[in-house]
């Protein structure tokens, strides 16, 4: 106990000490290969939700503990989903948090960068994402200082990766399909011109619970 109250005390996250985390309507295992999930995410999964259709395809890119794909799977059961991550080791978890779940049959999980291990014919109701988002000079708490870089810094204005995750979208939406990602709150309006720049049709920005920029919405006709 004392070794916990230490590591806390240097600020370690405490999802990392007891090993698991609530999100949404699920419970996660997390380790130091994957991003804590945060509340803001939960507000983007409980958005998606009151707009979805009861049955669809859907694909989550940077997937890492695999909280947007499980809970979204949780809550619709006719639907299925694929999970990308770059890391094996934070793939590991997001498996290993499905198989606790009992939704092992309706997502899987693919490891690489963005679409590029994806079937080529697939495409999706719904594309989601929670990247890299943040620039590297910009501070960030000292919890984070302890979650993987990789899941944290894109670049020095933090849009490296939407640069490349958007271009690619508008192909792999299916017809009134859309995307939705966060993103930080420094980097709205540069992230709404990507996402016009890549055909992506009613984009627009959304608020989080407090008041700040946070949620890319777009379609993709």
């Amino acid at each position: 106990m004392l070794e916990l109250l230490e590591k806390r005390g240097k600020g370690v996250p405490l999802a990392y000490l007891l090993g698991t985390q609530p999100f949404y309507n699920i419970e996660l295992k997390v380790t130091p290969d994957v991003l804590v999930p945060r509340p803001e995410t939960e507000e983007l999964v409980e958005r998606l939700l009151k707009i979805l259709p009861k049955k669809g395809v859907g694909l989550d890119l940077g997937c890492g503990s695999g909280a947007i794909a499980l809970a979204l799977a949780k809550a619709l059961p006719d639907w299925r989903f694929s999970a990308v991550d770059v890391s094996s080791a934070a793939l590991g978890v997001a498996k290993e948090n499905a198989l606790n779940l009992k939704l092992d049959r309706r997502v899987s999980f693919y490891l690489g960068s963005w679409f590029e291990p994806l079937p080529l014919e697939e495409s999706y109701d719904l594309i989601v994402t929670n990247p890299p988002y943040v620039g590297t000079e910009e501070e960030i708490d000292l919890g984070a200082t302890f979650e993987p870089a990789l899941a944290l810094f894109a670049g020095e204005d933090g849009l490296e990766e939407y640069r490349a995750i958007l271009p690619s979208v508008k192909s792999r939406l299916n017809p009134g399909g859309f995307f939705a990602g966060e993103c930080g709150p420094y980097h709205s309006s540069a992230l709404l011109e990507l996402a016009k720049k890549a055909g992506l049709k009613k984009a627009k920005i959304l608020k989080d619970a407090s008041g700040r920029d946070r949620f890319l919405f777009a379609a993709a006709e």
